[in-house]
């Protein structure tokens, strides 16, 4: 039986589901929330981490799977878990990005944005912080050296070479493919077969502060908009004050044309908004938003990320037709992607995020032999 260490994140119920499709009721699901379950849904192999002593042991479990990694996670492995099952951690990206690649000099925010500027702490704050973050990401770099068994990338595969680019001493811990979004699950069968209809644009999908939409908002601003509104998703993640001052920016620059979604929205109906969004920007300086931004592809919406995106270079290496956030211009935001370039991005993305392909990288990657 394998155990699942996850959150209670809106992707779960549907990984839940695939799991127990190719490998049924060997899945147990322990989910890291100190409250209520909010997106998870409660069914017989779904527990919270704090119920886990009373009802198992690690002798029930084969293997661990540890979708994204915290400090939390680490507590429960150290404290419940024998040394010699065989862990999976599968990043996600802030695990990655900003827990171990951030204090080693990887670049994660817009320094420019007015929320930055006016968010400084002080010199001995930014100084402390600084030494309490090293401290944390030695004690991860020394539990995955020494716990974890396979490094698993969500459809990035390329997060792994930028985990050791950084950690050169984790090369010997074998690398294996995992993936969130299958397509054809994710889009209904309707919408498969549908293009964005519609030249309105999306900025980022979610509050977190990584979306970085000033740096998205900013060349935006400097060109014509014509009749093209601009969506920002805002219902998801970040803080309050973050918010704030998206909705700020968002007005300042665009006016009545800005539009910020902040209700969440039921996955089919979020769908077929983005049918509008004949471009979507992405300002993420690291992996992230990649389910958004492969259904973004998938629909025949321009897309833009920064270049110093590791996602940019993923989506160069796969041939996948999609542009530099830096480079935006007039042309590129009147003219849509022509249809030979949208059945291009169309056929690579059904060929390789689809349930089949997913369903056997789950048997051949996690089911020991």
């Amino acid at each position: 039986m394998i155990l699942h260490l996850v959150h209670d994140e809106k992707i779960i119920n549907r990984t839940i589901a695939i799991f127990e499709e190719v490998n049924p009721h060997q899945n147990i699901f322990v989910v890291f929330t100190r409250h209520q379950l909010k997106y998870v849904n409660k069914q017989e192999n779904v527990i919270l981490f704090k119920d886990f002593e009373k009802k198992y042991s690690s002798k029930d479990f084969s293997s661990v799977i540890v979708h994204f990694l915290n400090s939390r996670k680490i507590r429960f492995i150290n404290k419940y878990i024998d040394k010699n099952l065989p862990i999976y951690w599968i990043i996600w990206g802030n695990d990655l990005y900003n827990k171990l690649l951030s204090p080693k000099g990887f670049e994660l925010y817009d320094k420019q944005s007015d929320y930055y500027k006016n968010n400084k702490k002080s010199y001995f704050s930014k100084a402390f912080n600084k030494i309490i973050n090293n401290f944390k990401t030695i004690k991860i770099e020394k539990f995955i050296s020494k716990r974890i068994s396979y490094i698993v990338t969500d459809t990035t595969e390329n997060d792994h070479e930028m985990l050791l680019k950084y950690y050169p001493k984790l090369k010997n811990i074998p690398w294996k493919e995992f993936f969130y979004y299958p397509i054809d699950s994710v889009l209904s069968e309707k919408l498969m077969q549908k293009w964005v209809d519609r030249n309105n644009i999306q900025i980022g999908n979610s509050a977190s502060i990584t979306n970085n939409h000033e740096y998205a908002m900013r060349p935006l601003s400097k060109l014509n908009l014509d009749n093209k509104y601009i969506y920002i998703p805002l219902s998801y993640s970040g803080t309050k004050e973050y918010k704030e001052s998206v909705k700020n920016k968002g007005l300042e620059y665009f006016g009545d044309k800005f539009i910020a979604l902040e209700d969440f929205l039921p996955l089919e109906e979020y769908n077929r908004l983005m049918l509008s969004f004949g471009i979507a920007i992405y300002g993420n300086f690291r992996q992230e938003a990649v389910g958004n931004i492969l259904i973004s592809l998938y629909l025949g919406a321009k897309v833009f990320i920064p270049r110093n995106n590791p996602v940019f270079f993923w989506a160069k290496k796969l041939s996948l037709i999609l542009f530099e956030l830096e480079s935006i211009n007039q042309e590129e935001i009147d003219a849509p992607l022509d249809i030979k370039s949208r059945i291009h991005n169309r056929d690579i993305i059904l060929k390789l995020y689809n349930l089949e392909r997913l369903k056997s990288l789950i048997k051949e990657n996690f089911m020991q032999k």
